[in-house]
């Protein structure tokens, strides 16, 4: 990382090791930490994925929340200036309606609820606050939103299955390990591969809102009244889980409990569907769950024990009463002698 990115981190008191050079850090007005993405991670041009590195801001920001020696530290979010060739971002890069791409249609939701339920110690810059305003005048489209269901079963190849797909069919198909490691009740629905698709309107091939496809929640569970949401990761250390279930999370609280997008507006249909269990998913409030194996290569190097555990309490101060709650959960991977793997506690 840029050795200004590791001073500023250092005079913070942060001990992440691996910070993403394309990200910028500027610290010239304390308490105030400017944090800096490429309209690439905005979604804007060349989009990359909302788990990336480069892109997972709220992952870095609750990092260095959790981390800081300063309680009083707040995080601004920006966008970086382009080279001479391309142009910058600003207030008319994006005036309202159906965003360019679902990629940016995500980065939209995600500063609009993130400056929303962290507005105590993070906010936008100037360009992104209007962007942001400009999404949230146009949840209120009166044509509504809809998703879209399942179209089949998961794959049942389980000899073409990668390693996560594995442990995440172990996760869903064990009884004991939803009883000693996810904690859950016996007999309670639990299903695959949650599509968090969105469509203005009717569902098309040009409506999407945000990215569709292959796009989806790993597994999700009902615990009563909470609809638990997993984000599994296994050998494979990422910050990204900390993004990508917070999107998840409030995909799922906004859709399938609010049924509309922004406190009434922006009205959201879910498509009729039997796969995957999506016409049982129903709820009061929503659980968050970020779940890694703790042996071999689990948590990222930035995400050890203290750091986790204050995380989750930063993220469960996010002002909703208690409707999103987050948590950190973790197995162990365990290799058997005839190949493949099984999970334990």
């Amino acid at each position: 990382m840029p050795s200004k990115n590791i001073n500023i981190l250092n005079t913070l008191s942060v001990g992440i090791t691996k910070f993403p050079g394309d990200i910028s850090l500027n610290y010239d007005n304390p308490p105030k930490l400017v944090m800096k993405l490429t309209q690439e991670a905005a979604g804007f041009s060349n989009p990359i994925n909302m788990q990336d590195n480069r892109a997972c801001f709220e992952a870095w920001c609750l990092i260095i929340k959790a981390q800081t020696s300063n309680p009083g530290l707040k995080i601004e979010l920006d966008l970086l200036d382009e080279d001479e060739d391309e142009e910058d971002i600003t207030v008319a890069s994006y005036f309202g309606g159906k965003p360019a791409n679902g990629h940016l249609g995500r980065f939209l939701y995600r500063i609009l609820k993130f400056s929303e339920q962290y507005k105590q110690w993070f906010e936008l810059s100037h360009t992104l606050e209007v962007l942001k305003d400009n999404f949230k005048n146009y949840l209120n489209n009166p044509s509504g939103f809809v998703t879209s269901a399942p179209s089949d079963e998961p794959k049942k190849d389980r000899a073409n299955y990668n390693l996560e797909s594995y442990v995440e069919y172990l996760f869903c198909d064990s009884i004991s390990a939803q009883k000693d490691i996810l904690n859950l009740p016996s007999g309670t629905t639990i299903d695959r591969q949650l599509p968090v698709s969105l469509f203005e309107g009717t569902k098309s091939s040009t409506s999407g809102v945000f990215t569709g496809g292959k796009s989806a929640i790993d597994f999700w569970a009902l615990d009563g009244d909470t609809i638990n949401v997993y984000e599994l990761k296994s050998d494979n250390p990422m910050v990204g889980i900390i993004t990508e279930i917070f999107f998840y999370s409030n995909y799922v609280h906004d859709v399938f409990i609010r049924k509309n997008l922004d406190h009434g507006k922006g009205c959201v249909k879910t498509e009729f569907g039997t796969y995957r269990s999506y016409n049982k998913i129903n709820g009061k409030q929503v659980k968050g769950i970020m779940l890694s194996n703790s042996n071999r290569k689990g948590w990222h190097s930035s995400l050890g024990k203290p750091t986790r555990k204050e995380i989750e309490r930063i993220m469960n101060a996010n002002g909703m009463h208690k409707a999103i709650q987050y948590e950190f959960l973790e197995y162990q991977l365990n290799p058997l002698e005839i190949g493949g793997y099984y999970i334990s506690k």
